[in-house]
């Protein structure tokens, strides 16, 4: 699901602003996962600063840089561009959550990145500042996300994937909400233009690449260490 977002976001986000989207992918998302999940809801007051801070990394920073980055550069290289992030898990995960960096597990890093070189194959675009900008912004998505996964990995060993979702994805949603206003005060016929690639994009971003990546991720992030769990970003460029 998550490969095939770079894709789908690309023709989105010729049509809604980048800010708005994710306001609407993950408020609605985290609305939905509320009322399913009402009765888990409840945390205790020290961990709030533990859930804000993967909102912050895991959506705030995260899908601000993994949106505008798609808009300067290629889609595929998008999808290449994010299978980094287990390469930076397995070292992340090996420092902050003593994860055992295993031989089997670097071998296995190095043949699956090969792997992404073989599906993406030779790029015949051209790299200008602005598409170099876009590659820089989606290295720093990765670095987000590998941060949210260390924090979140923290939290999974008290509360639920779906808590760790649906606070990820309320609060990330509530820092979009300025400028979701901001956007529409300044284009406020966007809505009214949609076509169905529009539409589209906005349906995928709330039911497929929030509401159901989300919660099955942290699901199975609380089922097995970050560093092995990573490893399923390398299914991105094939889906991408």
């Amino acid at each position: 699901m998550w490969g095939a977002t770079p894709v789908v976001m690309k023709l989105a986000l010729v049509e809604v602003p980048v800010f708005s989207l994710a306001f609407l992918r993950f408020s609605v998302a985290s609305l939905i996962l509320g009322l399913l999940i009402a009765k888990k809801l409840k945390i205790q007051k020290e961990d709030f600063g533990m859930f804000a801070l993967a909102a912050l990394t895991g959506v705030t920073l995260h899908i601000a840089t993994f949106f505008i980055g798609p808009k300067l550069t290629d889609a595929i290289l998008a999808a290449f561009l994010f299978a980094a992030v287990p390469v930076f898990t397995l070292i992340a995960s090996n420092i902050f959550l003593k994860e055992k960096l295993t031989k089997k597990l670097i071998v296995a890093s190095i043949i699956a990145f090969l792997g992404v070189l073989t599906i993406v194959g030779k790029f015949e675009g051209n790299i200008n500042k602005m598409a170099l900008l876009g590659n820089i912004l989606l290295l720093l998505s990765s670095g987000f996300w590998v941060y949210h996964e260390i924090v979140a990995k923290k939290l999974l060993k008290k509360y639920d994937g779906s808590v760790v979702a649906f606070y990820t994805m309320a609060i990330g949603s509530i820092t979009f909400l300025p400028l979701f206003i901001w956007e529409y005060q300044k284009n406020p016929n966007w809505m009214s233009n949609l076509t169905t690639n529009g539409y589209a994009g906005i349906l995928y971003g709330i039911i497929f690449a929030s509401l159901a990546a989300y919660w099955a991720w942290q699901k199975g992030l609380k089922q097995m260490p970050a560093g092995q769990a990573a490893f399923f970003f390398y299914l991105d460029p094939i889906t991408g």
